[in-house]
């Protein structure tokens, strides 16, 4: 789940009480990075997907271990509205811990991250 907050001199993201921070862009550019987590114990592959990349599945893989149970992925992004899912060992699901989560023509959920200025 991801809940803006201020922390002084840099925003950042709150996740199920711990801070996920975003880092401010260089001057003249209008990008932040967002850490993507999942906690997913047994997930051996998981990506995460959406708007951002053209909703490939296999475009953006997270970095964790199977054993530790804990995905994650920086990315920069544009400030902006953003719909996204996991792809976990093939199976797309939504973020369970997302703030916001939209119904898709598709009959499930999208998860919604906001990033901004």
């Amino acid at each position: 789940m991801f809940t803006p907050k201020s922390n002084g001199s840099s925003n950042g993201l709150r996740r199920q009480g711990r801070t996920v921070t975003t880092t401010p862009p260089p001057a003249g550019q209008t990008q932040r990075e967002v850490d993507f987590v999942l906690e997913r114990n047994g997930a051996e592959q998981v990506y995460v997907c959406g708007d951002f990349n053209g909703w490939r599945p296999a475009g953006l893989r997270m970095i964790g271990r199977a054993d530790a149970g804990l995905w994650e992925k920086r990315l920069a992004l544009p400030p902006g509205r953003y719909e996204y899912k996991f792809v976990v060992d093939g199976q797309w699901m939504h973020d369970p811990d997302a703030r916001e989560s939209v119904p898709n023509i598709h009959g499930s959920l999208n998860s919604v991250v906001e990033v901004g200025p």
